[in-house]
Parts: C-alpha cells; structure tokens; sequence
C-alpha cells in the first residue's frame, strides 16, 4: 500500500475517533446551587515549584453533599499561573459522597505574582476562588545596587542612600528579606537617620531592593566599607565611601544613561560625564574612574580602560563598553577626586530571544507522522535558558494547549556551541511531557552568523529540519504587504500547500488577501485566486500572537514575530485533525511586475507526508515576453523519476500586488510544471532574514501539480533568490550547510527521514574539515545509536558545470554508519548562498538542502563547548 494510502486510512481512524468521542452523551453535572473553595487557598509557592495543598471545592444543594458533580478548576492562561499533574491550566475532577473535588497538584510557573484560581460546576452562578501567590525563591545573592564610591563632608549627609538588591539563584528579586547594612564602629564612619547608629535594617520591596534611611558622615576623615547582609547569603555588598574635609567639586552624567544592549553586545553609546569646579565652571584635566559591578549583569571597557580625562569643556567620554553575558540592570558610576557625588549610569543587558521553526517526521506516538513546531526562545550571553514559548501540531492527538502552548522553561547552560565552527546544541525544557523525552527537547544547531543558524530536531523523538533566527519585537505587526506559503497535512493527512499574498492593516489587526491551495486528499485541486480574510491578536513578550481565519481552509494559526517583515506561522486547529508551517515575508513598499523577476535560483520540495520529491535550477527571464528559460534537476523519489540537467522554459506573470505564477512547460521538469510564485521585498533575504546586505530578494514558491487529472503529481513549498554571482572563485570559503532527506525506510513500521546540519570549508572546489550532526530515529543507518542521533564527516569535490555556469556536481560522501554516497547537483545563487539537490540513481534518497556562507561568529549566547568528534563506523 502507498504512504499516501496508508495516511488515508489514519486520517479515517482519527476522524472516526472524534466522532465516537463528540457521540458520548453519559457526561453530566448534577445541578448545584453553591460551590465553596474548602481548602488550599490562600497559599503560596516558589517559582517553578508545586504547591504544598491540592485545591479543594465543595458542590452543595440545600446546604447538602452533590455526589459526582464535575468541577472545573481553571487558572490564568497569561501571567503568573500555573498547571495542573497534566500540564494544562485547567482540569476537571469530580465531587466524592462528601461533594468534595480535589485537584491534582499544582504547580507554579516562572512568573512572579498573584494567582486566583477558579472552581467551577453547571447550575452554579458563581465560581469559587483560590487566593494564591507565586514568590520567589530564597535570597542567594546581594549586590550593591547605589550608594557606592561617595564622598561627604565629615559630619555632613551622604547625598544617597546605600542601596543593595536581593536575588534568588534563578535571578529572580526577593521580596520582604531582611537586609542589615553595617557602618565601621570606630575609625571613619557614620550613622543612619533611623536610629542614629552603624547598623539598621531594612526589608525589600517587591523589586528585591532595599534601601537604608539618609547616612551622615561622622567627624574623621577617611575611606571606609559600609556592608548589606542577608541570611543565607555568605558574600554581602559592599559599599565605599569617603569622608572628606575640602570643598566638593561637581560631576554629572551628560549622556548614555540609561540605555540597553543585548548580552555581549557593545551599547549604542559611550558614557559620557561633565565635571565642573565649586564655581561651576568646567574642570580640565580631571581624571574621571568608571567603576562596574564586579559579579552579576555587567560589562567591559574596550582596551580594559575604565578611565577618561576631561577636556575643556570638562567632558570625559569612556571607552565602548561592552555588556557581559548575564541579563539585569545595573548602575556603572564615575566618580572623581576631591570628594564629587558619583555620577550614575543605568544600563541593562538584556537577553537575545531566537525565534525558530522546523517540520518533519516523528517517531513518538505511532511513529512516521507529519509534525511541526515554532516557537521562540529567550538566552542570556552564557547560554542560559530564561525562557519562551513554543507550539508543537502532529495532527494526530500532539498539539500543544491552545491559547497558552507550551512554555519553554528556565535552564542552565541549554545552549552549548562549539565557538569555533558555531556547531552545538539547544536543550529546551517544556511543561508539555509528551513531546520530546519527557519535556526536553533537543535540537542540533548549526550557525551561520551570530543571527541565523540551521536547525534539526536531534533527541531521537522527531527528525526534521528548520531554522533558528534572532527575534526583533514590535508591539503590533507592521501593516503593509506579504508573501506566504505553508505546507502541511489536511484532515485526511494528504499533503497540501498554500501561496499566496495579503495585507496587514489597522496597527497590525486585520488582514486580507489572495491564497492559491494544492490539496492532495480535496477531490478538486489545485484552487487558485481565493480571497481570504483574518483577525490578528498582537504579539506577546515572546513575539507570539494568533491569526483566526473563516474563509482560510486552516482557521487558527500562531505566529512567531522575526522581524518587521518575517513571521512564521503554524496550524494549531485542535478541532480539525491538520497542521502545516510555513513563513510569510514582507513585499516592502513598491509595486512588481514581470521585470522584477530576473535571473534567479529555485529549489522546492515535498514535505515529509507528500508524494516526495525535490527539484532545483537556474533561470533567466525576458520579462517583455513573459518568457524564461534554464536549466534544473528534478528527483521524484515516490515516483521513481530523476531528471538531471534538463533544459527547461516557459512562461511566468507577475501582478502589481506580487501574487504571480509561473508554467514550465510539460515534460521539461518530470512533474514540476505549475509553481505559483509570490514575491518579496528586494531589500529582504529569505534564508536569512536578519541580513541586510546580501542575498537580498526573490519570491517565496508553491508548487501546485497535484491536480484532479493527475493525482500522482507532486506538491510542495521553496524559495527563488537572485542569481547574482557564478563565478566559482567565489564559491569558496566557510559554510554552514543542512538538509533534508527522505530515504528509503528500513522496514514497514521505521519512517524515511533523516536530516542534517554540518560546516565545513570549500577552497579549490573541495569541501574538506566538514563535520556534522545527524538525526536517525528510523535508524536508516545501520550503526546509529540508540538515542537516534549521530555525527558524520562529510567531503566531495566540486566540478563546474562548462555549459550551465552556476551549476556544479559533486559526489557528497558522509561518514557515519553506512558511509554513503550522494550524488549531488549545486546551484550557485551567489558564493554566499547555495542550494543542493540528491540525484542519486539508485532511487534510495531525495534531498533538498542550502550552503550558506558563515559570517562573524563572535560574542554566540552559549556555553562553550569543544569541537564535534565524529565516530568512524564500519559499513554494516
């Protein structure tokens, strides 16, 4: 039986499941007039942590016990909530003979704050509510926040107070600790307002933030150390100052307070100060100390110079300062010799949050089934997990909760990578335990630059193949133009695609527009020219919002903000049985037509339920005539068709708004023939949308040749980018490079995937030092480990193609269990991005995949991990 057969008969099994469910009518609620919170509220927990108390409702009617009444107890879907022994924040537990319902234990989530939790019953008209609150963890750390490196007038005021912060150890401020600041008892000191003493104690706000009452420098002159203590905390903050007998002189910030920088990052401007004499006049010649916190969120002058003279305007400018790779705000001070107040800088290092995306097969729940996920990811500069969201769609009963999805939780050292190649891996850890090894999730990632990396599932539950890119938040979408695709399974679990183009209007909460849909299971396709129409929800702090749709053949998608003009979407339906990912791309703000489609590169494929194929080539166009013409390779792996090196032409349009099409002509390309073409902003790259200043253009591809006269032809999503270089000199250099490839399966119940991430050099048309990270959970090698994944060596020389230039063969050998050879085609779009396609005769593989020239790799948000040593393994 073909796959596609085998899909059909699931998606009639799911469907029947559903219908059986909706027919069960024996649940009921006994109607109820009063329901009670009996205990568990109030009560509080850590971040992260359970709850010490169950909650517990009471369902009464006339003041007696409601056996078998169903409660409902539902907490906060935003916030600071919670959830339930299942992972969701709401459930339903039913009263005993005593009509008492206990939930299961509840655990908190990472946001600090009040939680009121209902419990609900049918015939009641009030909820009962669970007063609780989330705290943070004990004190594990305190730093000195200001007050620090002042000089006073003995016996005269400090003009500010000391100032210390207290931490938890997930960063988190303490709320209501006791915090003891302790002045020298003899020698140069001082007292405190509050008690006219050396010692008092203050407690902290909600900030973790305590402050002492106004400090009064005593009658000696002299630098001395003022400490903040807390219990549990053995290092306490510390804070210089200085007694002093002369006259102050005055020093004030002039700019670059406050400002923000990503973790190691340098901020946008210098600090600068102004020093000025008891007249007021400015102070040449002074030398002016910038002084950072030693531990916690901080920074570095550049050179490791933190001192600066003035001028003669009594200016000083530091250095570039640098933030370091722990997230917080944090005062830098500068001070001066005879006694100024310190001038203080706020600045904050803030986290860098990867929006990703990737498709493929899964091997949980029943195994070689069609899943998506997107999601994005918050880090600090030492590779800390701090936070995110994600949504996971298998279409077959794994989909994360709708509205919250999953979230992604704090962890130490989640992103390791090698800083030499940018080769390493993201652990993530879910609330959801059914997706990956019981929560956590792995992925192999491969970066490009600092920005953009090459993603693949890599912890043997899932296979499959996407990318990872730095997230640039707004609070709405931007209006203005797009292009679309998705791809995906509809309910039947047949493959299907959608192109097309739409606008976003009203501050980012509307939208309208064209799709074109190959349906592989709908009885007509393809539908070309449906207009469509939708409602958008703003993006939260993880750049994730909603996108509901009556006239869409999918009625709710998440979406994944990049940047201004990229978002990834997902199929979250949880009533009908489909999913599908894809991107959409902003048009910019200008018009097209036939002439904005010049010479290009394309690759398309099928997903990993489709009738699998992948197709690549190069193109020039006549846009007067509507006309192209070039060359590319088509492999149609379910078909058992290879087209190498085909000549092919036809005829393509392009509409003002984009939304385009292009035919080539029958039997040029084996199947492929029918692609909608949706273009994009020249001013965007595709592959890698953080980069402005190369591979810039292009149009996002449908292929839509499944149709009602031809069933077995083939469906699927990619890219066209301008072809601007093809000289091979150019083709040289450091690449990061994936790919996905669907292979023939081991055995009936194994799937066909794998995929990959690699990097590695090509100089004089050979690629050599390349090593990579291999995801087999099918075990398509013989030799992989049980854990499904792997690392190969990969090597092949590169030959030009004398006819078609741009277009090059080579024999890729990858060195893992098997140690197979593939032959491949490359397509040259310019030395900076490449396209390659498995041809290999034997009919045993297809795979699409990129080369992308790999840029800066300094300052990577991760923990430094060594080089990939890959296994050497004998052929099985």
């Amino acid at each position: 039986m073909s796959r596609q057969g085998q899909a059909g008969i699931l998606g009639l099994i799911l469907a029947a499941l559903v219908f059986l469910t909706n027919c069960n009518s024996s649940n009921f609620n006994t109607p109820a007039e009063a329901i009670a919170a009996t205990s568990g509220s109030p009560q509080s927990a850590a971040l992260n942590t359970a709850f010490a108390t169950p909650l517990v409702a009471t369902v009464t009617i006339g003041g007696s016990p409601v056996s078998g009444a169903f409660v409902v107890f539902t907490a906060p879907a935003t916030g600071a909530s919670g959830t339930f022994a299942g992972g969701t924040s709401t459930e339903t537990d039913t009263t005993n003979a005593s009509g008492v319902a206990t939930s299961s234990a509840f655990t908190a989530n990472g946001t600090l704050g009040a939680v009121t939790v209902t419990a609900s019953v049918a015939g009641t008209t009030a909820a009962a509510n669970f007063s609780l609150s989330i705290t943070s963890g004990p004190a594990a750390s305190i730093a000195a926040t200001s007050g620090s490196l002042q000089d006073a007038t003995i016996s005269t005021a400090f003009e500010e107070p000391v100032v210390a912060t207290v931490l938890d150890s997930n960063q988190n401020p303490v709320s209501g600790a006791s915090v003891t600041f302790t002045a020298p008892l003899t020698g140069a000191s001082g007292a405190f307002a509050s008690n006219s003493t050396a010692t008092e104690t203050d407690s902290t706000n909600a900030s973790g933030v305590a402050t002492s009452s106004t400090f009064t420098a005593d009658a000696m002159a002299g630098s001395y150390v003022v400490t903040a203590t807390v219990a549990g905390v053995a290092t306490a903050a510390s804070f210089s100052l200085r007694n002093i007998t002369g006259a102050v002189i005055s020093i004030a910030t002039t700019s670059g307070t406050p400002q923000s920088a990503t973790v190691n990052a340098a901020f946008a401007a210098p600090l600068s100060v102004t020093v000025l004499d008891s007249n007021g006049n400015p102070l040449s010649g002074a030398l002016v100390t910038f002084e950072v916190p030693a531990t916690g969120a901080s920074g570095t002058f550049a050179g490791g110079v933190n001192t600066a003279t003035t001028n003669s305007s009594g200016m000083a400018t530091s250095a570039i300062f640098t933030a370091n790779g722990s997230v917080g705000t944090y005062t830098v001070t500068a001070t001066v010799a005879s006694g100024a107040k310190p001038a203080n800088f706020v600045l904050s290092n803030t986290g860098i949050t990867f929006a990703f995306y990737l498709s493929g097969l899964e091997a949980i729940n029943g195994g070689s089934i069609f899943y998506a996920l997107a999601g994005a990811v918050t880090v600090d500069g030492n590779g800390n997990v701090l936070g995110g969201e994600q949504d996971y769609n298998d279409a077959a009963g794994l989909t994360s909760p709708q509205p919250s999805g999953d979230a992604i939780l704090p962890g130490s050292a989640g992103l390791m990578v090698d800083p030499t190649t940018g080769q390493g891996t993201l652990t993530l850890t879910t609330n959801n335990t059914s997706l990956g090894l019981n929560g956590v999730e792995t992925l192999a990632v491969q970066f490009v630059n600092t920005n953009h990396a090459l993603i693949v599932q890599f912890d043997g539950s899932a296979t499959s193949s996407g990318s990872m890119d730095t997230q640039t938040l707004a609070s709405t979408l931007s209006d203005g133009n797009y292009a679309f695709t998705l791809s995906g399974v509809d309910p039947g679990y047949q493959s299907i695609v959608f192109g097309g183009v739409f606008a976003i209007s009203n501050s980012g909460t509307t939208l309208a527009g064209t799709f074109d849909v190959d349906d592989a299971g709908a009885t007509t396709t393809p539908t070309l020219g449906t207009e469509f129409s939708a409602t958008i929800t703003g993006p939260d702090a993880f750049g994730r919002g909603t996108m509901t749709s009556t006239t869409l053949p999918i009625s709710s998608l998440n979406y994944y903000v990049v940047g201004p003009e990229a978002i990834r979407f997902i199929d979250v339906d949880t009533i009908t049985t489909d999913s599908a990912i894809g991107s959409a791309f902003g048009q910019g703000t200008g018009t097209f037509s036939n002439g904005s489609l010049g010479s290009s590169v394309f690759g398309v494929s099928s997903n990993s339920l489709g009738n699998l194929y992948a197709a690549a080539g190069m193109f020039t166009t006549v846009p007067g005539s509507g006309t192209f013409n070039g060359v590319a390779d088509d492999n149609e792996f379910d078909n058992g068709t290879i087209v190498p090196e085909a000549p092919i032409s036809g005829t393509y349009t392009v509409g003002s708004n984009g939304y385009g099409s292009m035919t080539i002509a029958a039997g040029d390309l084996g199947d492929v023939s029918a692609l909608g073409i949706y273009m994009t902003d020249p001013l965007l790259n595709l592959n890698d949308p953080n980069n402005t200043a190369s591979g810039l253009g292009g149009a996002l591809v449908a292929d839509l040749d499944v149709s009602s006269v031809n069933p077995t032809g083939v469906n699927g999503t990619g890219v066209l980018i301008p072809q601007t270089n093809t000289s091979t000199a150019d083709f040289a250099g450091s690449y990061a490079f994936g790919a996905q490839v669907y292979n023939e399966s081991r055995g009936p119940a194994l799937g066909w995937e794998f995929d990959f991430v690699g990097q590695g050099s090509v100089k004089s048309g050979a690629l050599s030092g390349a090593s990579g990270l291999l995801s087999d959970p099918f075990f398509i090698f013989n030799a992989t480990a049980p854990d499904g994944t792997d690392t190969a060596t990969f090597s092949g020389t590169v030959s030009p193609d004398p006819v078609n230039l741009g277009r090059y063969r080579t024999t890729l050998a990858v060195t893992v269990a098997a140690d197979p050879d593939y032959a491949v085609v490359i397509y040259e779009a310019s030395g900076a991005q490449l396209f390659w396609l498995d041809e290999s005769a034997n009919g045993e593989s297809v795979f699409l995949g990129s080369l992308q020239q790999q840029g800066s790799l300094i300052a990577l948000p991760a923990v430094q991990k060594a080089a990939v040593k890959t296994k050497s393994k004998q052929k099985q």
